[in-house]
This record gives structure tokens, sequence and C-alpha cells, in this order.
């Protein structure tokens, strides 16, 4: 009966600790559900980052084809000013012709 006795009072320990492993485990495994929540959050935000990275290279794309197309522009403008140009000094040599002639029309009309 003393072997009962001593089994029982060594059950009632052995019991208590069964618990406490079984609790550490629940408590491993909520960390462990923890630490994965939070390498998914982190992988979310590696994600959005990236996504960030993208939307910056495809707006320094656009501002690079802005600054091209702008170029393009202003060469058009130089371009079509220098026809403007060339234009007025054509008008002018006309000008002149036209001058020309009208003073020798004057001249055969004087003579």
């Amino acid at each position: 009966m003393a072997l009962y006795g001593i089994k029982i009072s060594i059950n009632g320990p052995m019991n208590g600790l069964i618990n406490v492993i079984y609790g550490l485990n629940n408590a491993i495994n909520g960390l462990n559900n923890a630490i994965n929540g939070l390498n998914n959050a982190i992988n979310g935000l590696n994600n959005v980052i990236n996504g960030l990275k993208n939307a910056k290279n495809g707006l320094n794309s656009a501002i690079d084809g802005l600054k091209n197309a702008k170029n393009g522009l202003n060469s058009a403008i130089d371009g079509l000013n220098n026809a403007i140009n060339g234009l007025n000094n054509v008008i002018n040599g006309l000008n002149n012709a036209i001058n020309g002639l009208s003073n020798g029309v004057n001249a055969l009309k004087n003579a």
C-alpha cells in the first residue's frame, strides 16, 4: 500500500508537469503562428515596396519620354522659326523687287 501511495503522490506532480509541457507546446505553437503571420506581413510589405519601385521606374521612364518629346518640340519650333525667318527674307526680297519695278515704271512714265 505504501508503494501505491508513492505512485499516487508522483502521478499528481507528473500530471502537472505534463500539463505544463502541453501549455508550453501550445505557447510555442502560438509563437510560431505569430512568427508566420509576421513573415507573411513582411512579404506583403516587400511586395508593396517592389510595386512602388516598379511604379517609380515607370514614372521615371514616362518623365524621360516627356523630356524627349519636349526636346523634339523645341527642335520643331527652332525649325519653324528658321522657316519663318527664311520666308521673311523672301518677302523682303519680293518687296525690294516690287519697289524696283515701281521705280522703273515711274522712270518710264516720266521719260
